[in-house]
Protein backbone atom coordinates (compact mmCIF):
# COMPACT_ATOMS: atom_id res chain seq x y z
CA UNK A 1 0.00 0.00 0.00
CA UNK A 2 1.94 3.34 -1.28
CA UNK A 3 2.26 6.09 1.24
CA UNK A 4 -0.21 9.20 0.93
CA UNK A 5 1.85 11.99 -1.06
CA UNK A 6 1.47 14.34 2.12
CA UNK A 7 3.12 11.45 4.22
CA UNK A 8 5.91 11.06 1.60
CA UNK A 9 6.56 14.71 1.69
CA UNK A 10 7.01 15.37 5.30
CA UNK A 11 9.33 11.88 5.43
CA UNK A 12 11.19 14.26 2.41
CA UNK A 13 11.48 17.41 4.43
CA UNK A 14 12.08 16.05 7.97
CA UNK A 15 14.96 13.99 6.81
CA UNK A 16 16.48 16.80 4.81
CA UNK A 17 16.93 14.64 1.89
CA UNK A 18 14.34 15.70 -0.64
CA UNK A 19 12.61 12.57 -1.89
CA UNK A 20 11.59 8.91 -0.68
CA UNK A 21 12.55 6.47 -2.91
CA UNK A 22 10.28 3.64 -2.23
CA UNK A 23 8.38 2.49 0.87
CA UNK A 24 6.72 -0.89 2.54
CA UNK A 25 4.57 -1.82 4.59
CA UNK A 26 6.35 -3.71 7.87
CA UNK A 27 4.23 -6.67 9.05
CA UNK A 28 3.12 -6.72 12.71
CA UNK A 29 1.53 -3.47 13.14
CA UNK A 30 -1.56 -3.67 15.19
CA UNK A 31 -2.39 -0.20 16.94
CA UNK A 32 -1.05 1.90 13.58
CA UNK A 33 0.48 1.44 10.14
CA UNK A 34 4.05 1.09 10.45
CA UNK A 35 6.51 1.89 6.83
CA UNK A 36 9.83 1.30 6.21
CA UNK A 37 11.37 4.24 3.90
CA UNK A 38 14.42 4.64 1.45
CA UNK A 39 15.85 7.77 1.25
CA UNK A 40 18.94 8.69 -0.73
CA UNK A 41 21.11 8.76 2.52
CA UNK A 42 19.15 5.49 4.26
CA UNK A 43 16.16 4.29 5.50
CA UNK A 44 13.85 5.44 8.34
CA UNK A 45 10.38 3.90 9.75
CA UNK A 46 7.53 5.82 9.23
CA UNK A 47 4.65 5.06 11.69
CA UNK A 48 0.97 6.33 11.64
CA UNK A 49 -2.24 6.72 13.38
CA UNK A 50 -4.64 5.80 10.68
CA UNK A 51 -7.81 4.92 12.65
CA UNK A 52 -10.10 8.40 12.48
CA UNK A 53 -11.86 7.47 15.64
CA UNK A 54 -8.61 7.47 17.99
CA UNK A 55 -8.46 10.06 20.04
CA UNK A 56 -5.56 8.59 22.00
CA UNK A 57 -3.17 8.97 18.69
CA UNK A 58 -1.58 12.16 19.51
CA UNK A 59 -0.75 10.68 23.36
CA UNK A 60 0.44 8.06 21.71
CA UNK A 61 3.12 9.95 19.19
CA UNK A 62 4.15 11.90 21.93
CA UNK A 63 5.22 9.46 24.23
CA UNK A 64 7.11 7.06 22.14
CA UNK A 65 9.00 10.55 20.98
CA UNK A 66 9.69 11.82 24.50
CA UNK A 67 10.91 8.01 25.35
CA UNK A 68 13.31 7.53 22.07
CA UNK A 69 15.04 11.59 23.34
CA UNK A 70 15.60 10.28 26.24
CA UNK A 71 17.03 6.40 25.48
CA UNK A 72 19.21 8.24 23.05
CA UNK A 73 21.67 8.83 26.35
CA UNK A 74 21.33 5.19 27.59
CA UNK A 75 22.59 1.85 26.96
CA UNK A 76 19.73 0.45 25.26
CA UNK A 77 19.48 -0.33 21.50
CA UNK A 78 16.69 1.67 20.32
CA UNK A 79 15.98 4.07 16.87
CA UNK A 80 16.93 7.66 17.25
CA UNK A 81 13.55 10.35 16.95
CA UNK A 82 13.81 12.28 13.45
CA UNK A 83 10.62 13.76 14.04
CA UNK A 84 6.98 13.93 15.71
CA UNK A 85 3.84 15.23 14.48
CA UNK A 86 1.22 14.85 16.87
CA UNK A 87 -1.37 16.74 15.49
CA UNK A 88 -1.23 15.08 12.27
CA UNK A 89 -0.41 18.87 10.81
CA UNK A 90 2.17 17.97 8.39
CA UNK A 91 1.89 14.02 7.89
CA UNK A 92 -2.04 14.15 7.66
CA UNK A 93 -2.26 11.82 10.82
CA UNK A 94 -0.53 11.31 13.93
CA UNK A 95 3.21 10.01 13.20
CA UNK A 96 6.48 9.49 14.50
CA UNK A 97 9.56 8.86 12.31
CA UNK A 98 12.75 7.62 13.64
CA UNK A 99 15.63 5.36 12.33
CA UNK A 100 15.50 1.88 11.30
CA UNK A 101 17.87 -0.35 13.38
CA UNK A 102 19.42 -3.12 11.46
CA UNK A 103 17.86 -7.04 11.93
CA UNK A 104 14.11 -8.34 12.72
CA UNK A 105 12.00 -10.22 15.11
CA UNK A 106 14.12 -13.73 15.66
CA UNK A 107 11.27 -16.06 16.22
CA UNK A 108 12.69 -19.11 15.60
CA UNK A 109 16.15 -19.42 17.01
CA UNK A 110 19.22 -21.55 16.34
CA UNK A 111 19.69 -21.67 20.41
CA UNK A 112 17.04 -21.01 22.05
CA UNK A 113 18.59 -20.90 25.26
CA UNK A 114 20.89 -18.04 24.59
CA UNK A 115 18.25 -16.32 22.91
CA UNK A 116 16.19 -16.29 25.89
CA UNK A 117 19.30 -15.33 27.63
CA UNK A 118 20.51 -12.41 25.95
CA UNK A 119 16.14 -11.56 25.92
CA UNK A 120 16.33 -11.21 29.47
CA UNK A 121 19.49 -9.51 30.27
CA UNK A 122 18.27 -6.55 27.95
CA UNK A 123 15.57 -5.61 30.73
CA UNK A 124 17.93 -4.25 33.38
CA UNK A 125 19.92 -1.95 30.69
CA UNK A 126 15.73 -0.65 29.66
CA UNK A 127 14.85 -0.28 33.60
CA UNK A 128 18.65 1.25 34.66
CA UNK A 129 17.96 3.67 31.08
CA UNK A 130 17.49 7.67 32.49
CA UNK A 131 14.19 8.61 30.88
CA UNK A 132 11.21 10.57 32.45
CA UNK A 133 8.02 8.70 31.32
CA UNK A 134 4.46 8.63 32.73
CA UNK A 135 2.91 6.50 35.50
CA UNK A 136 1.97 3.31 34.71
CA UNK A 137 -1.76 2.06 33.64
CA UNK A 138 -3.51 -1.37 34.14
CA UNK A 139 -4.66 -2.86 30.96
CA UNK A 140 -7.35 -4.70 32.78
CA UNK A 141 -9.96 -4.13 35.59
CA UNK A 142 -9.60 -7.67 37.28
CA UNK A 143 -12.86 -6.88 39.01
CA UNK A 144 -14.33 -7.01 35.91
CA UNK A 145 -13.08 -10.30 34.44
CA UNK A 146 -14.26 -14.58 35.18
CA UNK A 147 -12.34 -17.25 34.86
CA UNK A 148 -12.03 -18.53 31.10
CA UNK A 149 -14.58 -21.32 29.89
CA UNK A 150 -11.55 -23.25 28.37
CA UNK A 151 -9.34 -23.54 31.42
CA UNK A 152 -8.53 -26.60 33.54
CA UNK A 153 -7.80 -24.14 36.39
CA UNK A 154 -10.85 -22.20 36.68
CA UNK A 155 -10.20 -22.16 40.82
CA UNK A 156 -6.74 -20.88 40.07
CA UNK A 157 -8.11 -17.61 37.46
CA UNK A 158 -10.53 -16.82 40.40
CA UNK A 159 -7.90 -17.15 42.88
CA UNK A 160 -5.26 -15.04 40.69
CA UNK A 161 -8.67 -12.43 40.14
CA UNK A 162 -9.15 -11.99 43.99
CA UNK A 163 -5.59 -11.93 44.80
CA UNK A 164 -4.78 -8.66 42.53
CA UNK A 165 -7.55 -6.94 43.91
CA UNK A 166 -6.25 -6.94 47.23
CA UNK A 167 -3.89 -4.06 46.83
CA UNK A 168 -0.12 -3.70 44.81
CA UNK A 169 2.89 -4.38 46.29
CA UNK A 170 5.17 -1.45 47.20
CA UNK A 171 7.82 -1.28 44.22
CA UNK A 172 10.91 0.48 42.61
CA UNK A 173 9.33 2.74 40.26
CA UNK A 174 11.46 2.83 36.89
CA UNK A 175 11.37 3.17 33.22
CA UNK A 176 9.81 0.67 31.81
CA UNK A 177 9.26 -0.75 27.86
CA UNK A 178 5.42 -1.83 29.05
CA UNK A 179 5.10 -4.11 25.63
CA UNK A 180 9.08 -6.06 26.69
CA UNK A 181 8.30 -9.21 24.21
CA UNK A 182 10.10 -10.64 21.54
CA UNK A 183 8.31 -9.28 19.25
CA UNK A 184 9.73 -6.02 19.86
CA UNK A 185 13.51 -7.03 19.79
CA UNK A 186 15.26 -7.36 16.73
CA UNK A 187 18.41 -9.82 15.49
CA UNK A 188 21.04 -9.92 13.39
CA UNK A 189 23.37 -12.78 13.45
CA UNK A 190 22.02 -14.02 16.76
CA UNK A 191 22.80 -10.78 18.30
CA UNK A 192 20.23 -8.00 19.95
CA UNK A 193 20.63 -5.20 17.45
CA UNK A 194 17.53 -2.88 19.13
CA UNK A 195 14.31 -2.65 21.01
CA UNK A 196 11.56 -1.00 19.78
CA UNK A 197 7.83 0.23 19.59
CA UNK A 198 8.15 2.24 22.71
CA UNK A 199 4.18 3.75 22.69
CA UNK A 200 3.68 2.27 25.68
CA UNK A 201 6.86 3.30 27.95
CA UNK A 202 5.76 4.52 31.35
CA UNK A 203 7.19 4.71 34.77
CA UNK A 204 6.25 1.87 36.88
CA UNK A 205 7.16 -1.66 38.45
CA UNK A 206 10.11 -3.54 36.76
CA UNK A 207 7.93 -7.11 37.10
CA UNK A 208 5.15 -5.79 34.81
CA UNK A 209 7.73 -5.65 32.11
CA UNK A 210 8.86 -9.21 33.04
CA UNK A 211 4.87 -10.67 33.29
CA UNK A 212 4.05 -9.38 30.23
CA UNK A 213 7.09 -11.09 28.33
CA UNK A 214 6.75 -14.08 29.99
CA UNK A 215 3.07 -14.20 28.88
CA UNK A 216 4.10 -13.59 25.39
CA UNK A 217 6.66 -16.45 25.57
CA UNK A 218 3.94 -18.80 26.92
CA UNK A 219 1.69 -17.94 24.00
CA UNK A 220 4.26 -18.63 21.40
CA UNK A 221 6.31 -21.08 22.96
CA UNK A 222 5.77 -22.76 26.46
CA UNK A 223 5.52 -22.53 30.36
CA UNK A 224 8.76 -23.97 30.42
CA UNK A 225 10.15 -21.22 28.63
CA UNK A 226 8.55 -18.70 30.56
CA UNK A 227 9.53 -19.78 33.70
CA UNK A 228 13.11 -20.12 32.27
CA UNK A 229 13.14 -16.25 31.15
CA UNK A 230 12.23 -15.36 34.63
CA UNK A 231 15.41 -17.40 36.55
CA UNK A 232 17.42 -15.60 34.08
CA UNK A 233 16.06 -12.25 34.48
CA UNK A 234 16.39 -12.68 38.35
CA UNK A 235 20.26 -13.80 37.65
CA UNK A 236 20.17 -10.57 35.52
CA UNK A 237 19.08 -7.99 37.52
CA UNK A 238 19.98 -9.84 40.84
CA UNK A 239 16.45 -9.71 42.30
CA UNK A 240 13.21 -11.71 42.27
CA UNK A 241 10.46 -11.11 40.59
CA UNK A 242 7.28 -10.57 42.75
CA UNK A 243 4.34 -13.29 42.00
CA UNK A 244 1.53 -10.57 41.80
CA UNK A 245 2.98 -8.72 38.65
CA UNK A 246 2.83 -12.20 37.25
CA UNK A 247 -0.47 -12.91 37.66
CA UNK A 248 -1.59 -8.89 36.83
CA UNK A 249 -0.21 -9.47 33.18
CA UNK A 250 -1.49 -13.20 32.96
CA UNK A 251 -4.95 -11.57 33.66
CA UNK A 252 -4.78 -9.18 30.83
CA UNK A 253 -4.85 -12.18 28.49
CA UNK A 254 -8.52 -12.77 29.10
CA UNK A 255 -10.08 -10.13 27.09
CA UNK A 256 -9.27 -11.75 23.78
CA UNK A 257 -5.74 -12.13 22.70
CA UNK A 258 -6.52 -14.96 19.90
CA UNK A 259 -7.65 -11.86 17.97
CA UNK A 260 -4.53 -10.30 17.23
CA UNK A 261 -1.63 -12.54 18.01
CA UNK A 262 -1.50 -14.13 14.61
CA UNK A 263 -1.32 -10.48 13.34
CA UNK A 264 1.47 -9.78 15.16
CA UNK A 265 3.30 -13.12 14.21
CA UNK A 266 2.61 -12.74 10.42
CA UNK A 267 3.95 -15.41 8.04
CA UNK A 268 7.02 -15.82 11.14
CA UNK A 269 4.98 -18.01 13.03
CA UNK A 270 1.79 -20.09 12.97
CA UNK A 271 0.10 -19.30 16.57
CA UNK A 272 -1.82 -22.56 17.83
CA UNK A 273 -4.75 -21.04 19.94
CA UNK A 274 -6.09 -23.76 21.32
CA UNK A 275 -2.94 -24.97 22.30
CA UNK A 276 -2.17 -21.36 23.44
CA UNK A 277 -4.68 -20.99 26.18
CA UNK A 278 -3.19 -24.59 27.47
CA UNK A 279 0.25 -22.77 27.66
CA UNK A 280 -1.17 -19.92 29.51
CA UNK A 281 -3.29 -21.94 31.66
CA UNK A 282 -0.61 -23.93 33.01
CA UNK A 283 1.57 -20.84 33.33
CA UNK A 284 -0.94 -19.56 35.49
CA UNK A 285 -0.99 -23.31 37.65
CA UNK A 286 2.46 -22.63 38.18
CA UNK A 287 2.95 -18.53 38.98
CA UNK A 288 0.39 -19.64 41.90
CA UNK A 289 1.96 -22.22 43.42
CA UNK A 290 5.10 -19.54 43.93
CA UNK A 291 2.60 -17.50 45.87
Amino acid sequence: MALPAQALAWVAEATGTGRVVRTRRLVGGITSAVDACWTPTGQVVLRRYVEPADDDAPERVAREAAALRGLASSDVPAPQLVAADPDGRHCGVPAVLMTRLPGAPLLRPADPDDWLRRLAQLLPLVHAAPVQARDWERWVEPAELEPPPWSAHPELWAAAIALVQRGEPPYPGVFIHRDFQHFNVLWQRQRVSGVVDWVEAASGPPDVDVGHCRLNLAVLYSADRAEQFRRLYEVAAGRTVEPYWDLLSLLGYLPGWDGFVQVQAGSRATVDVPGMHGRVDDLLARTVRRL
